[in-house]
């Protein structure tokens, strides 16, 4: 005789294949979550490279215009003046209602062992860190109408306007003209 044997369909899961597939979605939204922080963090340092870099490129554009609009003045206490670490004058800034108008302003080189920042005081008492530099920094001061053209370590307060401000650093000298020797 024989046996027959039922054959039972199951349905469903058994409590082992459910805990597999438990473990399974886990490790793959523990992958997400963190590729999502991963990208994150990538979106945070491009943007702050990004901010870093506008910052450095319009420091670059604010001292190129301060030194370009740099104004004589018949008044002593308004007239250019230059130092290693400094140079002190009148110039034209720009107000929040949009239009330009006479200010005084104040580079400064404010010098660590590794770098140097140029920075603008002004008059208001506000500073702006304009451009860094490897290594030490100091201004120099050229005016083409002196018998010889030597480059000066300090500028005597004076009406005239040198033609020149250098930023001498490590190896590196940029020089930017001033008023108008720029044209």
């Amino acid at each position: 005789m024989r046996l027959l044997r039922s054959r039972r369909s199951r349905g469903g899961l058994t409590m082992f294949e459910l805990v597999i597939a438990l473990a399974l979605a886990g490790i793959v939204l523990a992958g997400g979550a963190l590729l999502l922080e991963q990208l994150g963090d990538s979106n945070a340092r491009v943007f702050s490279a990004a901010a870093r870099e506008a910052a450095a490129n319009n420091g670059a554009r604010m001292l190129d215009r301060l030194l370009a609009d740099a104004r004589t003045a018949d008044d002593s206490s308004e007239r250019f003046a230059g130092a290693p670490r400094t140079a002190s004058y009148t110039t034209l800034c720009d107000t929040p209602s949009g239009w330009r108008e006479r200010c005084r302003v104040e580079l400064m080189i404010d010098s660590l062992p590794d770098s140097s920042a140029v920075m603008a005081q002004f008059a208001g008492g506000y500073a702006v860190m304009l451009w860094r530099i490897a290594g030490a920094a100091a201004f120099r001061y050229v005016d083409l109408d002196a018998r010889d053209t030597a480059w000066l370590v300090r500028w005597s307060p004076s009406v005239a306007l040198p033609h020149a401000i250098a930023i001498v650093g490590g190896a590196d000298t940029t020089v930017l003209p001033v008023g108008s020797a720029r044209e």
